[in-house]
């Protein structure tokens, strides 16, 4: 990654970007590019039809100085990183794609799953909050990547204890997230009988 030329830095974030993509696909999840230059892209991801968010990617000169080595910047709604095109900054590119990708399938599990179990599910930040009309029924989703895998973790609300690990559903990667969590939903109110 530590090259000066513009579209060698470009190509190699692009890989990347394609390996997520890749997995996003089969979650449904797809990147349909807006445009693309020899050093910049801009996508819209979707899910369903549906636009989640736009990503930018762009590798800029750094102005200072001609063997100074271009910034990266990527951008996506909140997510935003820039940093240099070093070869020890590629764990902020993978860390960014990561981060984008539990964004990706809380933003796409959301509508099938309140659908599907009608229930509020309430999106905040990187987690999901629902809030059922029984003593005990206050439940806390967060959706985490793995080197090789998914995890959902359930928290319940406990008043002695606060918000406590009611469980954690752990898959591969080929497994499908947002099928996962809409079934989770779907017979959360059997959990409670």
């Amino acid at each position: 990654m530590e090259h000066r030329n513009l579209p060698a830095v470009y190509a190699e974030v692009k890989n990347s970007f394609n390996k997520f993509a890749k997995l996003w696909q089969g979650w449904g999840i797809t990147a349909e590019a807006v445009y693309e230059g020899d050093s910049e892209g801009l996508w819209l991801l979707r899910h369903g039809g549906n636009v989640l968010r736009p990503l930018c990617i762009s590798i800029v000169p750094d102005l200072r100085s001609e063997t100074e080595l271009p910034w990266i910047s990527l951008v996506s709604n909140e997510k935003t990183d820039i940093f240099k095109a070093k070869a020890c900054n590629r764990r902020y590119l993978h860390s960014f794609f990561e981060r984008l990708t539990e964004y990706l399938v809380l933003e796409s599990a959301q509508a099938p799953a309140i659908a599907k179990s009608k229930l509020h599910i309430r999106k905040s930040g990187k987690h999901f909050y629902i809030s059922l009309p029984v003593e005990g029924g206050d439940f806390w989703f967060s959706f985490s990547l793995r080197r090789k895998g998914w995890t959902w973790t359930i928290r319940r609300w406990s008043n002695l204890h606060g918000w406590v690990v009611a469980d954690r559903v752990y898959r591969p990667l080929n497994e499908n997230p947002i099928e996962m969590f809409t079934d989770i939903i779907s017979n959360i109110g059997l959990a409670l009988l």
